[in-house]
């Protein structure tokens, strides 16, 4: 996995190249120690306590528990594979974007994981800047893409704002991501898809 921005690189003292199977082994035990004991009892002691090795190991790695949070997620979302939707038209094009997006969700552990890097990085700049580079705008890229095209083919109107669709339909999901107050389904997305393109329906 390639190293993120906010990612210690990884040489010794001695200049050896660092133990991916360290790496490996860490990212595994914080994985588990999140999913059985929750985002508040979360900490690198327990981490590394989990994985075997000394706490400043983790440390070498990576600056904080948000950054080490981070390159687990963008760990899953590159075993994912590439993020790309058939070009089928606006409704069918963003339904599946979008369904692409809350996919992933569905799972308590990874929106938990998605939840605390979050929490990170209101305090965190750096942690910030690489969440926005590795997880948002890849993302949003997309999402320009497809409305762009639905603007060539007369779907959208010229004038449309790209960037403030996007953030509806993204508020509208971290918005539920975060309250946890109701269902994010592909029901909720199909709602959200009605609400930005038929509002008068």
């Amino acid at each position: 996995m390639a190293a993120s921005p906010g990612r210690k690189q990884s040489t010794s003292r001695m200049g050896r190249p660092r133990d991916e199977a360290v790496d490996r082994a860490i990212m595994a035990a914080a994985t588990d120690v999140l999913r059985q004991s929750g985002y508040g009892a979360f900490s690198m002691e327990g981490v590394a306590a989990r994985a075997g090795v000394a706490k400043q190991s983790i440390y070498r790695r990576w600056p904080s528990k948000g950054a080490l949070l981070l390159d687990i997620y963008i760990q899953g979302m590159d075993e994912d594979g590439a993020v790309g939707v058939p070009a089928r038209g606006l409704m069918a094009d963003f339904q599946a974007y979008l369904s692409q997006s809350v996919q992933r969700l569905q799972d308590v552990a990874w929106a938990n994981m998605l939840r605390s890097i979050v929490a990170e990085a209101q305090t965190d700049a750096a942690l910030r800047a690489t969440m926005i580079e590795r997880v948002v705008e890849p993302r949003r890229e997309v999402g320009r893409h497809i409305l762009r095209a639905a603007i060539r083919s007369g779907e959208l109107p010229p004038q449309t704002n790209i960037e403030t669709v996007l953030d509806f339909a993204f508020g509208a999901i971290w918005y539920r991501l975060l309250l946890g107050h109701a269902p994010l389904d592909r029901k909720f997305v199909r709602q959200v898809l009605e609400g930005l393109f038929r509002p008068n329906a």
